[in-house]
């Protein structure tokens, strides 16, 4: 009678369907990577680099099981002119290598604290990145899911050959450790 309940069991379990992704763009004007580095050793500056596209697929829970996004790195916006000129020139070399992409291998965690490992391709150079995030809200609005997230992870711009070290009095221009932070609103298709 026991071996009768498990194998039903077995068979119940192996014939329901797995959840189904719900697919998603990212939106455009609530995307952005917000990257921090620190300036001569003393300060920290912030700029910024704007969506050119992104999509999503999140689960039942908003916990995104794939996802990829395109950056314009040509865009990059510290309020300055002159520094965004050199970042653009000198450090990003945006004539060559003018978006920043990242695609998502792997998933684990919850809505609430996920680890999303995947391939970050910056100044022509793709490594393996891992970003840690959460889901902020999540709502239907006009008959859509809308789900944001946050998250963020630090690298080491040497990495992904950006080598450039300009030095005043003896301290670097700009570290080499970048924080990227990362917000978006993916919203159902």
């Amino acid at each position: 009678m026991i071996q009768r309940l498990v194998l039903a069991g077995l068979i119940a379990a192996a014939t329901v369907a797995p959840a189904l992704a719900t697919d998603a763009v990212l939106d455009i004007p609530h995307t952005q990577a917000v990257f921090t580095v620190t300036h001569l050793a003393l300060s920290k500056v912030h700029g910024q680099l704007p969506l050119i596209s992104g999509t999503a697929s999140y689960n039942d829970v908003g916990l995104p099981t794939a996802s990829n996004a395109t950056f314009n790195v040509k865009a990059v916006d510290t309020k300055d002119e002159n520094r965004d000129r050199s970042l653009r020139n000198d450090y990003f070399e945006t004539d060559k290598y003018p978006t920043m992409t990242f695609v998502e291998t792997k998933i684990e965690g919850t809505p609430a604290a996920f680890k999303m490992t995947g391939n970050l391709t910056l100044h022509g150079v793709t490594k393996p990145i891992v970003l840690t995030g959460k889901v902020d809200n999540s709502l239907v609005i006009n008959g859509k899911r809308h789900v944001a997230y946050s998250a963020s992870t630090t690298i080491d711009r040497r990495d992904f050959g950006i080598v450039f070290a300009k030095m005043l009095d003896n301290q670097l221009l700009a570290g080499y450790d970048v924080a990227i932070d990362i917000e978006t609103d993916a919203t159902q298709k």
